[in-house]
């Protein structure tokens, strides 16, 4: 059996490199910019001016890294790794524009290490959107589902109603978990804390790229009435199950905007989101229900 060796040579940027990638690969060699040789860390760019002597013109913009650099040589024959090594070693500068006097390298050291092949992560498994609720939950849960559901679909003292009107929400203690949802957890209200919960966690989730819009709703897409909306969800609050697939098969609420400040997040995904985050800490038992009181044990974000 053949024993891989590594062969590396490690040495310090003497002037910034100029190169389009901290990772390069040429044959057997792989050439890393790292910030420091202890951590690892890749370099950071930056770019650097260069002027030409004797032209008014602007200055040219080079990308650039500075730190440290590693030479890696993975071979089975030590004899051609070294080879390759030695080559290295007679370089003393690396990178585009050395004739500029960019990329100067002090090598530093060199040492042998046998390969060991790196374990892959474990892939983290994709959260998905149910396309129904699937079997029958408890009616606490059904009841949570329904609130985290109906809870942008009145106005609060953040904001409005997001479909403009409000929802009549007949049940007292889901209108007041929604009504309250951007409150203190002050409350005798048992679903108000986690209605705040998941809406928070669904937000951070899903909010990473702000992008501000002045309009709610995408009236590009087509108009939308927004009194027969209210109408439609009203008709399915008292059913988690009829409300959760008529959001979900909604092109109306894929044209509303969940934050203004976040105008790619529409409002069906935020709601599918939460109430799917909600349904996976059951499942896991992370979520529970004792003598009719449902209960999360929370996640700090």
């Amino acid at each position: 059996m053949v024993t891989k060796k590594v062969f590396i040579l490690e040495g310090r940027l003497l002037t910034p490199i100029i190169t389009s990638t901290p990772l390069l690969k040429k044959g057997r060699v792989w050439i890393q910019i790292v910030s420091d040789l202890q951590s690892n860390k890749k370099s950071m760019k930056s770019y650097i001016g260069k002027l030409v002597k004797g032209e008014q013109k602007v200055p040219v913009q080079l990308l650039a890294y500075r730190g440290f650099v590693r030479v890696t040589c993975l071979d089975e024959n030590s004899s051609r790794a070294q080879a390759i090594i030695s080559k290295y070693l007679t370089m003393n500068c690396l990178g585009n524009k050395i004739s500029d006097g960019f990329g100067k390298i002090e090598w530093l050291n060199y040492r042998e290490e046998l390969y060991q092949r790196l374990q892959p992560e474990p892939k983290r498994k994709k959260f998905k959107i149910r396309k129904g609720l699937g079997p029958n939950y408890p009616i606490e849960l059904q009841r949570l589902l329904i609130a985290l559901m109906l809870h942008d679909f009145v106005h609060t003292e953040r904001h409005q109603s997001k479909i403009y009107q409000e929802v009549p929400i007949e049940d007292e203690e889901i209108r007041n978990a929604c009504l309250y949802h951007h409150n203190g957890e002050e409350s005798n209200n048992k679903l108000l804390p986690i209605v705040k919960y998941y809406d928070h966690l669904a937000s951070y989730i899903s909010r990473k790229r702000p992008l501000k819009t002045k309009s709610r709703y995408d009236f590009k897409n087509g108009r939308i009435d927004f009194k027969q909306l209210v109408k439609e969800i009203e008709l399915r609050q008292q059913s988690a199950f009829k409300l959760y697939n008529y959001i979900y098969q909604s092109k109306e609420l894929t044209q509303v905007v969940e934050a203004m400040t976040y105008g790619k997040n529409n409002l069906r995904n935020h709601l599918l989101v939460m109430v799917n985050l909600a349904i996976n800490d059951y499942l896991k038992k992370k979520l529970t229900i004792k003598k009719g009181k449902i209960t999360i044990e929370r996640k700090k974000l």
